[in-house]
């Protein structure tokens, strides 16, 4: 995603600069170059906003499927330590949770190709109106690309966590396990102070239904940045 991104934009930013070059007289003169611009801006639009629709379902795919693998080997490594050998089979319910998983994670890649390209038609426009030289185009273009890839490095991280911790809840269930406890995760920077209660308390929760935390019933990994998994509770193994 980072790199088809980096494609879009570098691309889009040569076109731009291109078109703002020949147009930059008439900026300066109070004139209206505004359509010529437009125009490329569609162009280059209808294009990118077609190759992220064509692409965003492989990424997709790729991405989900990569979290799968691992949250199954990870499964399974723990149920060996405790003296368990699992063969998983695609039952229709992780299946489901797979597809829900892929097709939450399209419309994600596709909303964040248009934001881009919605964010550099702002700043062509604002810099036409404002009379701006390529310069100040090109910085609050570099600028627009930054909050993009920011937002590319939250989705892949976010969604990587929500990917593994719905498809993991998924296989613990139809084995018939049904608790788990709270494991805070101390990695992000700004912790919420409710989830770290819980961890240090061992909050003990439902697969299903989830932990009851800040008023409402959540997962491990469900909200945004969460970064909280669970240890599953084995019954003749880990009951207290």
């Amino acid at each position: 995603m980072h790199a088809m991104l980096r494609r879009m934009h570098k691309e889009v930013l040569s076109d731009l600069v291109e078109a703002y070059k020949a147009a930059e007289a008439q900026i300066a003169q109070d004139a209206s170059p505004l359509a010529r611009l437009v125009k490329v801006m569609d162009q280059l639009t209808a294009k990118w906003r077609k190759q992220f629709d064509d692409a965003a379902d492989d990424m997709a795919k790729r991405f989900v499927k990569s979290a799968q693998t691992y949250t199954q080997s990870s499964f399974q490594a723990e149920l060996k330590r405790n003296g368990f050998t699992v063969q998983f089979r695609p039952t229709r319910y992780v299946q489901d949770m797979v597809a829900r998983s892929i097709a939450e994670n399209v419309n994600l890649i596709k909303g964040m190709s248009d934001d881009h390209l919605k964010g550099i038609e702002t700043a062509v426009n604002m810099s036409v109106m404002r009379g701006r030289d390529l310069s100040s185009l090109s910085e609050a273009l570099q600028k627009q690309y930054g909050v993009s890839r920011r937002r590319a490095a939250f989705i892949a991280r976010d969604q990587n966590n929500k990917a593994t911790s719905v498809i993991n809840r998924a296989r613990q269930t139809e084995l018939g396990l049904k608790e788990a406890i709270w494991v805070h995760s101390s990695g992000g920077k700004h912790p919420r102070p409710d989830h770290v209660k819980a961890g240090k308390d061992r909050l003990r929760f439902n697969l299903i239904k989830g932990a009851y935390i800040g008023g409402r019933w959540i997962h491990p990994g469900e909200d945004p940045n969460c970064r909280c998994t669970w240890s599953v509770i084995i019954p003749g193994f880990d009951d207290d």
